[in-house]
Parts: C-alpha cells; structure tokens; sequence
C-alpha cells in the first residue's frame, strides 16, 4: 500500500502539472489566438483579436464539453468532487479510467473557454480515477481502494494549490470513511510526494502571492475587532444556502429546457461570453472568467475598493457560476467559492471602515477570512477551508477571524441547509453520504432517508391482509400496534389482532439512525414507526415504517467500506 501510495502522488503531481499545462494551452488559443503553455491565472488575461467575437468563445468549449462528456463519461458532467463521494460510498470504489481522461479535456475546455469553475473539481476526479484504476488493477479490497482514492484527492489538491495540509485535511474531511494511522500515513505519503513534484515543477510560491499578508511578524487583534467576523459568518453562511440552492436550480431549470445536451450548454455559454465581453469592454478585463484568481488576488491586494463595483463582480460571478455549471459545464466549485468570499469579505471590510474608520483590521484580512467562510460554509469541509487559507495566502496573522468567519459560516449553512453542495447531488439519486469528519455513514442519516412507505391502516376488527409490509391496526383513529404481513400458512381470514406485536416504537422523520438503534436495543423492538408527531399515537401522523433488518442491511453496506 505504501509503494502504490507513492505511485499515487506521483500520478497526482503529474496530473495537476499537465492540467495546468492544458489549461494554458487552450486559454491562449481561445483568447489570445496563439500556442503558448505560459499562463499565470492570477494575471488578467489582457484583451484579444476578437473583439466582440469572444462572446463565441465559451460556445465552442461548451460544444466540445457536451461532445465529450455525452459520448465517453458522464460522469465527467459538473464539478466532479460528488461523483467521487459516491463512487466511494455506492461503488465500492470504483472509478472507470476513461473519466480521467475525459475530465481532463473538458474540464480544461470549460475553463479555458472562460467557463466560470475551479481547477479543483477536475484534479480530485483525473488523480482519483487514476488512483482508482491502479487498485483495481492489483484487486484490493474496497477499503484499500478508497484509501487510494483518498489519497489521489489529497495528492491532487496538495500538488495544484501548493497546499499539502490542506489536501491532506480534505481527504479526511471529505473522502476517508474511517481515519486511522495506516489510512492516514498513505494518504500524506502521497500529498507529500505529488506536493513535491507540483512544487518543481510549478514552482514554490502560494497560489495567493500578496506581499503585504505575509507580514513579517505576529500582531494580536483588539477582541472588539473580532466580533466583526460573527456577522460576516453569517452573512457568507446565507450566502453558501444561495449558491448552493442556485446552482441546482439552474441545472434543474436547463434540464427542463426542450432540446438536448449540446443545445442547453451551448445557451448557458452564450450568457456567460456576453457576461465576459460587457465586462471587459466597460472595465477593461474579462474578471469573471475562468477560476478569476486575478479578480481575488485584486482583492486580496486592496486594488479593488469600490463596494458597489464588488457588489456587481459578486452577483456577475454567481449567475456565471450557475450558469456554467447548471447548462452542463465541467469544473469544480472551489475557485468560484473562494471568488464570491473573498469579494463579500472585501465588501463587508469597506462598508465598515467607513462607518468606522477607526478599526485596526483592514479589508483584505475580511476578504482572507471571506474565502475560508464560503468554502466551509459551501463544501461542508470547514477545517479544510481554515488550512488552506492559511497555505494560500500565508496570513496566519488572520487565523482567529478565518476560525471564527469560517466555522460561523458552516454553522448558518447546515442550520438552514443540511446538505453541502458536494453532498447535495448523491442524496438527489437517493444516495446518503456523510458531511465532515464522521466515522461510518449512521450518524449521517435520519430515519426519513431510509423509511419505507408500503405499509396500510387497518381498523380494530378488520380482515387480514398480505399486500403491505407492515399494517398498522388502530382503534378509533389511534394506534393499537403494527402487524407483519400474514405468513401464507395462515387463513387468510386470520383476525389481525392476533398478529399485533408491541416490539415497535415511534419517532419523528428526523431521527438520526444511532439514536434508532439505542432506542431498538433498550427497548427490545424490532420495528419503527415514523411520525410527524410521535407524541400524538394517532394513526393519520404515520409517514413510513423501518424494519431493523433494513437498519442492519444498510450497516453491512456501509461496514464493507470501513
């Protein structure tokens, strides 16, 4: 495991230069009419000999996009991290080969094409599917596969962002079923290998390189000035509920749309280039395009300080995001989340400064914590966000408001929205994964997620029956018990009565499934009834029945993986 765990960061530090290379590649081409692999994304990218031509540009990619991914792997369709939660989950593991290569084309048409997503989606499902590949290839168990898996995201992330703890925390935030000291050092043998080869190869400055953050001594914050962060969180939090809702509702809405993939995408793109062009043609840069680092190194600098103009690039920038990705794009999330953060941030940072000029905290320390808010807020992996923002920009002077903004920020989130937006995609294919550091699957369902709604109401007296799982008997509208289905040997006249078992309990569709089974070993029972109000006993509230033979069967899947 460790030799194939070294091959694994050398696949994934390999990975994320060629990804890189080829997004150079195309962007030149698309924008600049010219064959060139020089291409630093924290640069705007200056204007080219189209002219109002450009607003073509991301159509094209969008055709060769939809070509792709619509003949070769669909799974290669959108940002890419949900696919690799749930091949890990209800795969067994399992990632074809093809998706590394497909992935990587379209994700670098869409990007070089100035789709408006991350480079980071697509490294985590080219490394993984490579990683994934190579378990296959030797036939390792599931769980050593996923460990493997894990380790190709880490790789990828450690080797693209210069940012080795962070894909290491990712990993175990997001992709490891269960964390232990072997799974762990696999996974950091190869971050630490593909880290290496990124940093040779793409050189050894952070993705974020702003002087004026990386000061060269510790200061300690006035406790007042970090209240400010509290509201911040909140407002970002708020923020990850909309553009995590936004982005499915667009793709529900162009999937709607008559006419097919290449039709929609194509219409999505067309949006996002008339975006582009108004924007360069009226501020002289493209901004939103493509992952827009240069927009937040601009930010970071305090090179942007109109609040209003912000404001613009922050509504431009979501619906661009929406856009790319709910017509079909192929490109992650991240880039856009550190995007619409860091700007709502330097929002926030300018609006209070000049209500009170007086505070010691300047806007760029409110757009560093910005960026770790929406990415904890938005992906769910808040510890992750906290690290990397650290590694990207090196402000560790900013640490206590990037804790306080980023973790406020998840809270507001999962208080509104339970799902993150990698999370959000499995559970709309009735697929339940867990969200951040949690051992085994359980604690991330509630009784809802697997409740099963075959069961009837019988009153007092009726007739036996044997066409539902479970009827539920009741006398004068409240539960007298639930009765299993009649065993064929039996009349079918049988009074049901004498079928009633009292080993059940009743609880709400909310319930999480480790609360489920303490409540089944106290008791004795063997069956659960679902209630919207499990205090009433009336018949009419009862939503779903669970067996425990369904809770065990749905602990066996999830053991396989541990």
């Amino acid at each position: 495991m460790s030799l194939l765990a070294v091959m694994v960061g050398i696949i994934g530090g390999l990975s994320a230069w060629a990804f890189r290379m080829l997004i150079g590649v195309i962007h030149n081409l698309f924008f600049l009419g010219r064959f060139s692999f020089s291409y630093d994304a924290n640069f705007h990218t200056s204007s080219g000999p189209w002219g109002v031509g450009i607003i073509i540009i991301p159509v094209i990619g969008a055709l060769g996009v939809a070509w792709l991914v619509k003949n070769f792997a669909p799974e290669a369709k959108g940002h890419g991290v949900p696919e690799v939660i749930d091949a890990i989950h209800y795969g067994g593991g399992r990632i074809r080969p093809v998706v590394a290569a497909v992935k990587s084309l379209a994700s670098g048409l869409c990007i070089g094409s100035g789709g408006s997503v991350g480079r980071e989606g697509p490294i985590i499902q080219i490394s993984t599917a490579l990683a994934s590949t190579l378990g296959q290839f030797f036939e390792l168990p599931v769980r050593q596969r996923i460990t493997l898996i894990a380790a190709g995201a880490a790789s990828g992330i450690g080797a693209t962002f210069n940012a080795p703890l962070g894909g290491i925390v990712f990993s175990m935030e997001l992709m490891l079923v269960s964390v232990n000291a072997a799974n762990i050092f696999q996974v950091s043998l190869a971050t630490v290998v593909a880290t290496y080869i990124g940093r040779m190869l793409l050189g050894l400055a952070p993705a974020f390189d702003i002087p004026a953050l990386r000061l060269p001594e510790l200061h300690l914050m006035e406790p007042s000035a970090l209240l400010f962060f509290l509201p911040l969180g909140i407002i970002i939090g708020l923020g990850s509920v909309l553009f995590i809702r936004g982005v499915y509702k667009t793709e529900d809405f162009f999937d709607a749309i008559p006419g097919n993939y290449y039709l929609r995408h194509a219409l999505g793109m067309v949006c996002v280039g008339v975006i582009m062009y108004a924007m360069q043609r009226v501020t002289g840069n493209y901004y939103i395009e493509g992952i827009g680092y240069a927009t937040i190194a601009d930010t970071l600098s305090g090179l942007l300080t109109d609040p209003y103009f912000l404001l613009a690039l922050l509504a431009l920038k979501y619906i661009a995001t929406c856009l790319t990705l709910g017509s079909g794009g192929s490109g992650g999330i991240f880039s856009p989340s550190l995007f619409m953060g860091g700007v709502t941030g330097a929002i926030f940072g300018q609006v209070l400064h000049s209500l009170l000029p007086y505070i010691s905290i300047g806007p760029s320390t409110f757009a560093v914590a910005g960026i770790a808010a929406a990415v904890g807020g938005t992906t769910g992996a808040v510890i992750t966000a906290v690290i990397m923002t650290f590694e990207m920009t090196r402000d560790y002077n900013a640490i206590f408001p990037v804790l306080l903004c980023a973790t406020t920020a998840y809270a507001v989130r999962k208080g509104i929205c339970r799902e993150s937006i990698y999370t959000l995609k499995p559970l709309r294919r009735g697929h339940i994964v867990p969200e951040g550091l949690q051992a085994a699957i359980e604690p991330s369902m509630r009784v809802g997620d697997l409740m099963k709604r075959n069961f009837s109401i019988l009153e007092s007296g009726g007739q036996a029956q044997n066409n539902h799982e479970v009827t539920i008997m009741t006398r004068d509208g409240k539960i007298v018990g639930p009765a299993h289905p009649v065993p064929a040997s039996l009349h079918r006249r049988t009074k049901m009565e004498s079928l009633i078992t009292d080993r059940y309990i009743i609880v709400s569709p909310e319930t999480d499934m480790m609360e489920i089974l303490r409540a089944l070993k106290k008791s004795g029972a063997e069956l659960v009834l679902v209630s919207k109000n499990p205090g009433s006993l009336l018949a009419e509230d009862i939503v779903g029945v669970l067996t425990k033979q369904k809770i065990i069967d749905e602990a066996e899947r999830a053991a396989e993986l541990l």
